[in-house]
């Protein structure tokens, strides 16, 4: 077949579109009929295995442009559709009803498609009283939906060439029967109730003008435009009706046609749609008139009614807005709606000019590698943890090592600490030559359990490791009374807790030694890098000369002014100095820590909020007498609550564009402890417990609290669509089962 002979219908599985299509295919077209097919793809059970039909699933937000090729005509038709609709979720209808129109007319004309029908409306014109409207009426859109339209037409008509030729039809209310019949729109709703419930309500007082068309009618103007000379339809825009009728008339005369129902009149109408249309200029131009009557077609759909055509009248496919509802509901993994239209990860870090800034001018310093602004960034460090020394190194994971090699952790040594933390904890007790000891957590913060630290001390024990997880400090007056009792060393894996306090002491202030960490999603970042706190002068010059190859004299003062000519090496040390450029960063981002901490704490409370009354999910506890640093929010699905593991949480949470982690799994169920040491899931249960059930929510201060609302907007759909059902007795539940890949 000819380029002209092939459609791409957008829309075809919709209450226009299902009757069209046949009405192309009887044509002698050949139709691509592509839609979401939200009512089922059996609206086109009748052509289904028609040779010139093919069907095709998807979204017209994301069309695939070969779709346009040797394409002649685009019929667009696909809209969120009615006002009700479009304000479920207005970011949704500007997407599908304005964008994805623009960018469909822009492909179309890319591709060298010929005529582009654009499926506007008469809503265009908004409140127009008695006057009769034609094209040249002004505009006055009073939805969503109707602005949306107008937008839409704007953008389209700016694309007409000589070889691109848009025409839009403003119809009016479509009324009548098709496949995918609809009991929402005004002439086949008042029928309805006229035969299912022996009455018509009408709102408003029924004084408000509409125009009407009938489906078909509509089908029939739209293959006028597709036979017509391009030159009497490129870039124009048409009003197409088949009559006028005030509400309270049309109300009456359904009454007539339906044995004299009653007619109700209610005085509140939030609709403030009033206007009558001429469609003068599209008959003039196409000789186009309606075939069908508005009597006709409420006796048309009187008797497919009375004949029993449309079975399960309550069922949501006969209203657009019951069903939308339904997508917005559905998990987007199972075909429903996603709740945001971008990505939202799991954290991101804010930094801004004063950053940019001061990196530009450490790089045109000279001074790239450690040198006065790392020096001035430790000395900012330690007056806000209130510690006498303040390391600054490459990363938390440097910290960490300096202060075992510093406190001469080494070979035969043990070290008892958490088993859920990043593997960086226990890996470099281990490259101290040193034994990872655990002790199970608490099951509802995650941090070490203190009451289960005592009973693993040996004599081989050299230092407690406590992880402040999530940024809430652990149980230290316990855990450092254990230590002082048995001669051991407490150093700090701060990682989540930088800002963070301890019955208002700073955490970086209280023990040996604490290590923070600066990576880019940490409360505060430089990049890479992090820092060792201690109070111990020994402690810290020993942390020093280590982390800078064990030399005796840092490394940048050798090209300064008052530089030593030598160096000597003390002892092997390690590559582990923090760099300028990084720490021009953390001299910006530590004054605005406390600021960061607060964000996190309202949306913290938000999340709290919100979830409180939701069963499937449960967020770790918050102790009392401490500031938690909020860098994560965590929390542990219910499994015995929910149809779907915690991995099928976060892969659904993913549908929606909603980043999440796992903080963390268990060491000893990770594959090197399982083989080099034997570890069986048992051996800490409440650690393998909570690794099959915890997830990290987005929380960062970067989000706003429109990306907190949709975080908790999809939490709760997932939770409440895979909610196990509660049993009664004698009866069988079937639960909701997720289609994952």
């Amino acid at each position: 077949m000819n380029r002209n002979s092939r459609i791409l219908l957008v829309g075809g599985g919709g209450y226009l579109g299902s009757v069209i299509t046949p009405m192309l295919l009887e044509q002698g077209y050949e139709v691509i009929a592509f839609d979401k097919y939200y009512f089922g793809e059996e609206v086109l059970a009748s052509v289904a295995d028609h040779p010139r039909l093919k069907i095709v699933k998807g979204d017209v937000r994301t069309l695939d442009p070969s779709l346009l090729e040797e394409v002649g005509a685009v019929l667009h038709m696909a809209a969120l559709s009615n006002d009700p609709a479009c304000e479920l979720d207005p970011a949704w209808t500007l997407e599908v009803n304005r964008d994805a129109s623009i960018r469909l007319a822009r492909l179309s004309r890319e591709r060298g498609v010929e005529r582009f029908l654009y499926s506007s409306s008469c809503s265009v014109y908004g409140a127009g009283g008695d006057t009769f409207l034609t094209e040249d009426s002004p505009l006055n859109p009073v939805s969503l939906y109707a602005q949306a339209k107008l937008d839409a037409e704007k953008e389209i008509f700016q694309l007409t060439s000589e070889s691109f030729h848009p025409v839009a039809l403003r119809k009016a209310t479509l009324f009548g029967v098709s496949p995918r019949m609809r009991f929402d729109l005004a002439i086949n709703t008042m029928t309805l109730h006229a035969i299912t419930r022996g009455q018509i309500t009408i709102m408003g007082g029924g004084r408000q003008w509409r125009p009407f068309l009938h489906v078909r009618d509509a089908a029939n103007a739209y293959i006028a435009c597709l036979k017509a000379p391009t030159d009497l339809i490129s870039g124009r825009y048409f009003n197409v009706i088949t009559s006028n009728l005030r509400i309270a008339e049309l109300a009456d005369l359904v009454s007539q046609r339906t044995g004299n129902t009653e007619v109700r009149c209610l005085p509140e109408d939030a609709d403030k749609r009033d206007y009558r249309v001429s469609a003068a200029l599209f008959e003039k131009t196409l000789g186009f008139r309606p075939g069908f009557s508005i009597e006709e077609g409420i006796n048309e759909v009187s008797g497919a009614l009375r004949g029993g055509q449309f079975p399960h009248l309550e069922s949501s496919r006969y209203y657009t807005l019951r069903r939308l509802q339904e997508v917005l509901n559905t998990p987007a993994v199972d075909g429903g709606e996603r709740v945001r239209r971008d990505f939202l990860p799991l954290a991101l870090p804010l930094l801004g000019k004063a950053e940019e800034d001061e990196v530009l001018d450490t790089l045109r310093s000279g001074w790239i590698t450690t040198g006065p602004k790392t020096a001035r960034f430790e000395a900012m460090c330690q007056e806000y943890l209130e510690c006498k020394h303040a390391i600054a190194v490459s990363s938390c994971t440097a910290s960490l090592q300096l202060a075992l090699a510093a406190a001469n952790v080494g070979q035969g040594d043990e070290v008892i600490t958490t088993p859920i933390s990043w593997p960086a904890t226990s890996s470099v007790v281990i490259h101290q030559g040193a034994m990872p000891v655990f002790v199970d957590v608490e099951p509802d913060t995650l941090n070490i359990d203190a009451s289960k630290i005592e009973a693993a001390i040996t004599p081989r024990t050299k230092a407690i490791l406590p992880v402040h997880m999530a940024g809430q400090p652990c149980d230290l007056d316990r855990i450092r009374a254990i230590a002082q009792r048995h001669g051991l060393v407490v150093i700090e894996d701060a990682a989540h807790a930088m800002g963070a306090e301890y019955h208002g002491q700073k955490i970086g202030s209280i023990s040996e030694a604490t290590a923070f960490s600066f990576y880019p999603i940490k409360n505060m970042t430089t990049i890479e890098g992090g820092l060792l706190a201690t109070n111990d002068d020994e402690l810290a010059e020993r942390a020093r000369v280590l982390g800078n190859q064990g030399i005796s004299r840092d490394a940048w003062k050798r090209y300064s002014a008052d530089g030593n000519l030598h160096w000597q090496l003390l002892a092997p040390g390690f590559k582990m100095n923090m760099t300028d450029v990084q720490a021009s960063l953390g001299l910006h981002q530590l004054p605005r820590l406390d600021e960061f901490i607060r964000i996190r704490e309202q949306y913290v409370k938000l999340y709290t909020e919100a979830f409180a009354d939701l069963p499937g999910i449960k967020p770790l506890a918050q102790r009392t007498g401490v500031r938690h640093a909020q860098h994560l929010f965590i929390v542990l699905v219910q499994l015995d609550r929910l149809s779907i593991t915690r991995d099928q949480f976060m892969l659904a949470l993913k549908a929606e564009n909603i980043g999440t982690g796992t903080h963390f799994i268990s060491m000893h169920l990770q594959p090197y402890y399982r083989e080099a040491f034997g570890m069986r899931p048992e051996d800490f249960p409440v650690a393998a417990r909570a690794s099959e059930r915890l997830v990290s929510l987005p929380l960062f201060p970067k989000m706003t609290v429109s990306d907190v609302q949709d975080v908790i907007k999809a939490v709760r759909k997932i939770v409440t669509s895979y909610a196990r059902k509660t049993k009664a007795v004698g009866q069988e539940v079937r639960e909701p089962v997720a289609v994952l890949s």
